[in-house]
């Protein structure tokens, strides 16, 4: 049965069916009404509107992060480099446009013509003004090179460094265990210029002949390879090279040979032609020195006493091949017939007879180096001295006999006469002595020559 009384509808709450969309195309773009509606509605669906919190006056948002500034009192501050100041603006140029120039022609070589622009000779230039330059201080000694302040000091306990027996925090560190072995003392050298001045003269000297005296020792010396140390005698190990010598004679192992060591140091200088007076290093600067400089460092040590070396005294040979030539009273004789009678000759024999070399011995005093300098120098003008007689050894031929500057013949009787050569005796004729004249001989230096030595 059906209520008479039906209650009454109640509003729908459903939304009209909307329109059929139309359906998305895969590759065109969406409606544009559509689209942008959807579009709108998901992003204001997908984005709330922020809203202002009530917590934000009480807790308020920390602010950006800024630029770091640097605290100009730090201790870091005095190492920072300065700051370089803003460089001066230079005016710009006045502008040059196309028609201030001038069109020129040139005439080349090949007869071509070429033509270019350039500014009128005559063009009015104006001087521009240069910047003003800034102030810099007075160049001098007081400013140059520029002073900086130092550091300021830290405080003490930031830069010391703790001992390990020191006592940090209440509690004793104790040390680590003492090594035993005894503990290393270079030995303790003079310095160079607290040595005495005659001493090293002397063992300069010494060491100065006993690198001289022999051809065969000189040479292995000139001409490299391993060389002993002089100074040291037997103990001495061998060096590659003159130079580890010098080192080592320059910075002796011990103070007892300290001088002597030096003096060879210096014979070894004068021998290979370097500079003594520089300090002996790896890079090997000590031995460049000046050629004119070598010369006058090897003909300040002459023999003592005062010795002229006279060449080309033999005469010819025997009938049983052996060397003839003057005697010692035929040089003298000659010797005194040139004026110099202070002199005693001594003519030197080997195996084959004479040797054709014969020494004038002066008295052992400064009035004899003068004898012998004179008899040296009147040879040298002569052109028969140490140059003149390499000369004649060059162009020695078998023939001595015929030689021009070996013999003179006198045009009205044709008798020969010897050429007489001869040189003052220096530091590298030690060889040419014989043993005895070698043995008695020394050496002195011209320049710091004293007669009581």
């Amino acid at each position: 049965m059906k209520n008479p009384n039906p209650p009454p509808p109640r509003p729908s709450s459903a939304k009209p069916p909307a329109a059929m969309a139309p359906r998305k195309s895969r590759w065109g773009p969406p409606p544009p009404a559509a689209a942008a509606g959807e579009k709108g509605a998901s992003t204001s669906a997908r984005t709330p509107t922020p809203t202002p919190s009530s917590d934000s006056r009480r807790h308020p948002a920390p602010p950006a992060p800024g630029p770091i500034a640097r605290n100009a009192a730090s201790p870091a501050a005095a190492f920072r480099p300065p700051q370089l100041q803003q460089p001066v603006e230079t005016p710009p140029p006045p502008p040059y446009g196309f028609h201030n120039l001038d069109r020129r022609t040139m005439l080349l070589a090949d007869g071509t013509v070429r033509t270019y622009f350039a500014l009128p000779p005559d063009y009015p230039f104006e001087p521009t003004p240069l910047p003003p330059l800034p102030h810099l201080p007075r160049a001098g000694p007081e400013v140059w090179p520029p002073h900086h302040p130092p550091p300021p000091q830290l405080a003490p306990h930031e830069t010391k460094r703790k001992h390990l027996a020191d006592f940090d925090e209440g509690f004793h560190r104790h040390p680590k265990q003492p090594r035993f072995e005894a503990p290393h003392h270079p030995p303790q050298l003079p310095p160079h210029a607290a040595v005495d001045r005659q001493a090293l003269r002397r063992a300069f000297l010494k060491y100065a002949k006993m690198l001289n005296e022999s051809a065969v020792q000189r040479r292995s010396y000139l001409e490299g390879g391993r060389v002993p140390c002089l100074a040291c005698g037997r103990s001495s190990k061998d060096f590659a090279d003159v130079h580890g010598l010098v080192m080592h004679a320059y910075n002796p192992p011990n103070a007892d040979s300290f001088v002597d060591h030096l003096g060879l140091h210096k014979a070894l200088c004068v021998l290979m032609g370097w500079d003594y007076t520089k300090v002996p290093e790896n890079s090997k600067a000590y031995q460049s020195l000046l050629p004119d400089l070598v010369q006058a460092s090897r003909e300040d040590l002459i023999i003592w006493p005062p010795t002229v070396i006279i060449r080309n005294t033999a005469t010819g040979r025997k009938k049983d091949g052996r060397c003839e030539g003057l005697g010692n009273k035929e040089m003298d004789k000659k010797i005194s017939e040139l004026g110099f009678a202070g002199g005693k000759s001594k003519s030197l024999y080997g195996k084959e007879g004479h040797l054709g070399l014969t020494l004038i011995k002066f008295a052992n005093s400064p009035t004899g180096l003068k004898e012998a300098e004179h008899l040296a120098e009147f040879l040298e003008k002569q052109d028969h001295g140490r140059i003149g007689w390499s000369r004649a050894q060059a162009n020695r031929s078998i023939d001595s006999d015929n030689s021009p500057l070996l013999v003179e013949t006198d045009n009205r009787t044709g008798e020969k006469t010897r050429v007489l050569y001869g040189y003052l005796a220096i530091l590298s004729d030690l060889d040419e002595l014989d043993s005895d004249s070698r043995k008695r001989a020394s050496l002195k230096s011209r320049r710091d020559l004293d007669p009581s030595d």
